[in-house]
């Protein structure tokens, strides 16, 4: 005689998990938002809202950037929370809104609660709270959480119309699928790894829906009767409307689609190559002083994968069908993500997310079918001692390797003495006599992210490359520019002072400062340098 099955999860028990989850998901991504200096990405969107939010006009740039997805929610935000003048914002204000995005991500497993099962669904959510690449970039002010939020709203939401749910779960699905547009435009990944997933499963299964006809698209009492099309005619709608600033900039909307060419190019790298295992790496083992790893993530969302396929899924032919999409989804989208020669961190977070749904699925998979009171005891010291090492990581990550590259979710990021720059340039600043200050900035990437940093100061200059003359009271460069920048002086006297941290991986900054203004200060003394 088989064992009996065990009762799945109940109301409480899943509350239970959500209250915890939510807990400890906003203990980990709320404090200490600030300390991390800017990425040269977070402040080059930060400024970009400030003009969005100064002129009520977004400026689409194709070429490079993303959509206005973003600066939308921003503002939302921004509104609801008070905030006042660009020049008083800090970064801790902008990263609530990636933070907010990041637990609203971990509250929409819920929606999934029945095709990932409860039990499923709780743990889903406990590894999302401890994460440590979900943790660290929902404290970036960057694209990727608020575009993995509307993934799983799009899935989400076809999933509830699939099981008897109204029209407006598709209507919901449509919205959030033209906010992935809007948002960035490298969605069309998640759709094609989606397309494939329900191909799959359909082959194999059958559909989502309780209907013997599988997913079906037909008429149906009381539901929409073209589906697709309220989902296309949403999304296309809500696309149009962000893109064109609510229909007044046309140009904006030809240029979300033609980007796509530029995008092209730049799958071939630009200068962000990786080995096509790279994303395997961030997942399971990466060593560099440290060793990082989400192996009980991975390892978990296999066996989640393997219960989708041969799991006893007791008759309930509309789940399993969602867990073999999401299977095959999962590994479509790193098999395309590794494909591609371009590669950056963040880029795999979606990708990252459904690995963590499976896992969920694998969590129970395991808990339900263990027996005996020493293996349940053994089967929880184990989940505990994984959830443990999850948290060491994401203190590690947030806290003392929180800008330093032996942390592999840093990439390309300005040291954290970096800001010590910023003290004596202030009392500099307020030294220098009324309209006889400025700031010279000269680095390859037009010096980001002072920009950010020195907003306040109009008379401050970006240049790429050393200019012909040199006017400027106070001078921030690169170190290995000082040859070159000193043959510039023409006999006035500057005194410098650094390095102040690094800008970018081996670039040290420096900074000189006129000779006259420095006195004020007394800069002329030699002060130890913080090392980079």
């Amino acid at each position: 005689m088989p064992p009996p099955q065990k009762k799945s999860l109940g109301s409480l028990g899943l509350m239970i998990f959500v209250i915890v989850s939510l807990a400890i998901g906003a203990y980990y991504r709320l404090p200490a938002r600030g300390e991390r200096p800017m990425h040269t990405d977070e402040a080059i969107l930060a400024m970009k809202f400030a003009d969005f939010q100064s002129s009520g006009h977004f400026q689409y740039d194709p070429k490079d950037f993303h959509g206005p997805g973003l600066h939308y929610i921003t503002h939302v935000w921004s509104k609801l929370a008070g905030w006042g003048d660009p020049l008083t914002w800090t970064e801790a204000q902008l990263r609530t809104v990636t933070v907010m995005c990041g637990l609203l991500l971990l509250l929409s497993t819920l929606l999934l609660r029945d095709a990932l099962g409860r039990l499923g669904a709780g743990y889903a959510m406990l590894l999302m709270a401890v994460s440590p690449m979900m943790v660290y970039y929902s404290r970036y002010f960057i694209m990727e959480v608020p575009l993995v939020l509307f993934i799983t709203l799009s899935l989400a939401a076809l999933w509830r119309w699939s099981q008897g749910g109204s029209r407006w779960w598709l209507l919901l699905a449509g919205f959030a699928l033209g906010m992935q547009h809007a948002t960035k435009e490298t969605f069309v990944i998640n759709v094609v790894a989606g397309i494939v997933g329900f191909a799959v499963a359909k082959l194999l299964i059958g559909g989502f829906s309780q209907r013997q006809s599988g997913f079906s698209m037909g008429p149906a009492r009381g539901r929409a009767t073209k589906p697709w099309l309220w989902v296309s005619v949403a999304a296309v709608l809500t696309s149009v409307t962000i893109y064109s600033g609510f229909f007044k900039d046309w140009q904006a909307v030809k240029d979300s689609a033609l980007t796509y060419l530029n995008y092209l190019e730049r799958s071939g790298g630009s200068g962000h190559e990786k080995p096509w295992h790279y994303y395997l790496t961030l997942i399971f083992w990466r060593k560099d002083g440290v060793v990082w790893s989400e192996a009980m993530i991975g390892g978990l969302a296999l066996i989640g994968m393997a219960h989708a396929f041969l799991g006893n899924h007791m008759k309930n032919a509309q789940r399993q069908a969602f867990l073999v999409f999401l299977s095959v989804y999962t590994v479509v989208l790193f098999a395309i993500y590794s494909f591609l020669a371009y590669k950056t961190p963040w880029s795999i977070l979606s990708g990252q997310h459904a690995l963590i749904l499976l896992a969920g699925v694998g969590a129970a998979a395991i808990s339900q079918a263990i027996t005996g009171k020493i293996m349940r005891l053994v089967f929880r010291v184990a989940i505990g001692l994984g959830l443990y090492h999850l948290i060491a990581q994401t203190n590690l990550a947030i806290h003392r390797y929180t800008a330093d590259p032996h942390n592999p979710y840093v990439y390309s990021h300005p040291s954290a003495n970096l800001l010590s720059l910023l003290p004596p340039l202030r009392e500099l600043q307020k030294t220098a006599p009324d309209g006889a200050f400025n700031v010279l900035v000269i680095n390859r990437d037009a010096g980001w992210p002072f920009p950010w940093y020195l907003r306040d100061i109009k008379t401050a200059r970006y240049e790429t490359t050393i200019p012909a003359t040199i006017d400027a009271r106070v001078i921030i460069a690169e170190l290995d520019m000082r040859s070159a920048l000193e043959a510039k002086f023409a006999g006035k006297n500057y005194i410098m002072r650094g390095p102040f941290g690094l800008l970018r991986p081996n670039i040290p900054i420096n900074m000189w400062v006129e000779k006259s203004l420095a006195d004020r200060l007394d800069l002329r003394k030699p002060q130890e340098a913080p090392a980079p």
